[in-house]
């Protein structure tokens, strides 16, 4: 299973410069990866339990980079969520 689209893997790589807000699942508590994203240079903005992962934002070269770390499930965009 890849951990994120193709179409989002492209959208990041074509414009590394662009902010991004993402969610990534993690594999178990994300508390543990919390300074290796702030490494990266990803800000957390929410930390998710039932799903364990997290939103994220930062530059998309800097969210590329999570998809070599092994705890890292999967990515992909925070859109907001709408009810009918």
């Amino acid at each position: 299973m890849e951990k994120i689209t193709l179409a989002l893997r492209e959208k990041l790589g074509a414009a590394p410069e662009n902010v991004v807000a993402l969610i990534v699942r993690t594999n178990g508590d994300p508390a543990p990866y919390l300074p290796r994203i702030a490494e990266l240079g990803l800000t957390v903005r929410h930390q998710f339990r039932l799903l364990p992962g997290v939103s994220v934002r930062g530059h998309a070269r800097a969210a590329l980079s999570l998809l070599d770390e092994a705890w890292v499930l999967s990515v992909e965009e925070d859109q907001p969520v709408t009810a009918m």
